[in-house]
């Protein structure tokens, strides 16, 4: 019986998505090989994944999508080669609403049943950009919950479902919660992380170029790190 981590992150193990697997494997209390869809070929991976009982793809969200890394590797794919294989998902964005992820988790649940394997569910996970720079209070509630996942499912084999209920609160903010999200990146308090991150890549005087529309500001010295 062959089980696989696949971590669809572009940014493999630099990523919030290894974060992710790593709490996930130690609330199994076991360890499962991890396979990065962006730093393999992605035949030969399909092919391997094939001959699997079990696959659990943990992903992040590119606008609403998954990355072009997991969308090759899912296309290459063939149905499993054993009856009983199973497949399951994990889903984190940055986005605060669970619900951006919906299109994501149809697209991944259809290819699951392409692939003729027991579908396991999708646990969705929002507000996850800022996790490798939280640290580990700062993500106390989250590390908690995927260890809570990661030991239910080595004792059902499967999500349990409140846990990924809790992962994926809130599903959609609350008008008076979109009302003070509003107020908070008006004030500019929300985009503190954002604007971080543009000065880290040094972006951020490049931050409202508009390309497409050829009005692009000079250069400032800014590419971003590779």
């Amino acid at each position: 019986m062959k089980e696989v981590i696949v971590n669809g992150s572009p940014r493999g193990r630099a990523g919030n998505t290894e974060i992710f697997i790593r709490r996930f494997l130690k609330g199994l209390g076991r360890e499962l090989p991890v396979r990065y869809a962006a730093q393999e070929d992605a035949e030969q991976l399909a092919q391997e994944l094939q001959t699997c009982s079990l696959v659990l793809l943990f992903t992040p969200l590119y606008v609403h999508a998954v990355p072009g890394p997991v969308q090759e590797l899912l296309g290459r794919m063939r149905p499993f080669a054993q009856p009983g294989a199973r497949m399951g998902f994990v889903v984190q964005s940055g986005f605060v609403e669970a619900a951006q992820s919906r299109y994501a988790v149809r697209l991944l649940e259809a290819q699951g049943r392409r692939l003729g394997a027991e579908n396991l569910g999708c646990a969705v996970r929002g507000n996850a950009a800022g996790t490798a720079m939280m640290g580990e209070k700062g993500n106390a509630a989250l590390f908690q919950l995927l260890e809570r996942l990661g030991a239910a499912f080595a004792e059902t084999g499967g999500f349990d479902p409140q846990t990924v209920k809790a992962l994926g609160t809130p599903y959609r903010l609350t008008k008076r919660q979109a009302m003070g999200m509003e107020l908070l990146y008006r004030l500019r308090i929300g985009r503190v992380m954002w604007y971080w991150m543009l000065l880290q890549n040094r972006a951020f005087r490049r931050r409202r170029a508009r390309p497409w529309l050829g009005d692009a500001p000079p250069d400032s010295g800014g590419q971003a790190k590779k």
